[in-house]
């Protein structure tokens, strides 16, 4: 099934046509318009606005202290951690190997530590974070190359005091991102296969390597977030659509039903991340609280989405509206990293701090971008309209 939609990129509109996968997702409203759709509004409850800065829109550089507006190296992976209402984090991984954790704020965040793994990550990309807190205990999942290891310890995270372990040496080398769900630390590879950890485990995988349910031969995975729901979605590049699973008890997905309606354009899909937020917006989610859904499309823009989520475990079904025109800036560079804190309503997350975080895998200077001409390799700070 086709959908033509347009799309903005860099202050032009191009009309695309997209492809959804019919035993994944089926569409529903205007699909066989002649010309181009009805623009999207801006300006909606959920929708994307830069947190405030002077400094190309870095919240934080690369690197072990903040050097913004440009970092040390491109950032390649992000993860956040919620230990209560008051004390949150974010876990920064680089294209050398690196990660750091710092302590997010409503001004310029500090850092807590450089996280420390074995020698196999020295030089090589992370490509995939993700955290979890057991008592007192914290631990960072990363994945570097073929190489998944853990950091834990007590507070703070990633101290002196921690320790690492490896959990597998043997993965494929393809992995795009982490994501935890239902106690389990999930990765995807950008062939389509998945494994995963029982989170708090320090020793070993509870699934090995497989492929997603219900796949198209075709696939090729961009990125992975997961809800408080315990639902993993999956971004498909080559197949411009997104896929939902259920994360069951014994560390293994299940494939959930997903329907897109109206104007949707996931074109090319590569990040991905979601936010549970208090507040209603205009179409798709009117009343209470909200799931919405940030992507990034093509290289400058994140399309946003707000979530239908109906059902009950595992028996979810999806749907999925674009509720706000495509997020544009110029300090959105090359996003193949992208995080937030997923549930803001509980505990509640003052929005007196970001709550979306997008990496920089790059730099630019060759343009002016809020007054600077030299920036990148640093991570870019977000907040929601109306939340």
């Amino acid at each position: 099934m086709k959908v033509h939609s347009w799309l903005r990129q860099r202050g032009r509109r191009v009309l695309t046509t997209i492809l959804f996968p019919m035993m994944l997702a089926s569409c529903s409203g205007n699909t066989n318009s002649t010309g181009p759709a009805a623009p999207l509004p801006t300006g909606q409850n959920g929708a994307l606005t830069l947190w405030t800065t002077t400094k190309a829109g870095c919240y934080v550089s690369d690197g072990s202290s903040n050097s913004c507006p440009s970092g040390t190296n491109p950032v390649s992976a992000l993860a956040t951690q919620t230990v209560s209402a008051s004390t949150q984090y974010l876990y920064v991984g680089d294209s050398q190997g690196n990660i750091y954790a710092w302590t997010a704020s409503s001004s310029s965040p500090s850092t807590v530590a450089t996280c420390s793994f074995s020698s196999s990550f020295s030089g090589t990309s992370v490509n995939g974070l993700a955290s979890y807190l057991t008592s007192s205990i914290y631990y960072v999942y990363a994945v570097d190359g073929t190489t998944l290891e853990v950091n834990f310890g007590s507070t703070p995270p990633c101290s002196t005091s921690s320790s690492s372990s490896s959990i597998s040496s043997s993965l494929p080398a393809s992995t795009v991102g982490l994501a935890i769900a239902n106690g389990y630390v999930f990765g995807v590879t950008s062939t389509g296969q998945y494994y995963s950890v029982a989170a708090g485990n320090t020793s070993s995988l509870t699934q090995t390597p497989t492929t997603l349910p219900n796949l198209p031969s075709t696939a090729t995975i961009g990125g992975i977030t997961a809800d408080q729901n315990g639902i993993v979605f999956v971004t498909d590049h080559a197949n411009s659509a997104i896929y939902a699973y259920y994360a069951n008890s014994d560390g293994t997905l299940t494939q959930i039903n997903g329907t897109y309606s109206g104007n949707v354009d996931v074109t090319n899909p590569r990040a991905i991340t979601t936010v549970f937020a208090p507040n209603a917006t205009s179409t798709g989610c009117t009343t209470g609280s909200c799931e919405f859904l940030y992507v990034t499309n093509y290289s400058y823009a994140v399309v946003q989405l707000v979530l239908s989520i109906s059902g009950s475990a595992p028996n979810f079904s999806v749907g999925y509206t674009e509720f706000n025109a495509p997020y544009t800036s110029c300090e959105i560079i090359n996003p193949v990293a992208m995080t937030s804190f997923t549930n803001v309503v509980s505990p509640t997350i003052a929005n007196k701090i970001p709550w979306v975080f997008i990496g920089q895998n790059g730099t630019e200077a060759s343009s002016s971008c809020f007054g600077q001409t030299a920036y990148g390799d640093s991570v870019t700070a977000y907040n929601l309209t109306g939340e």
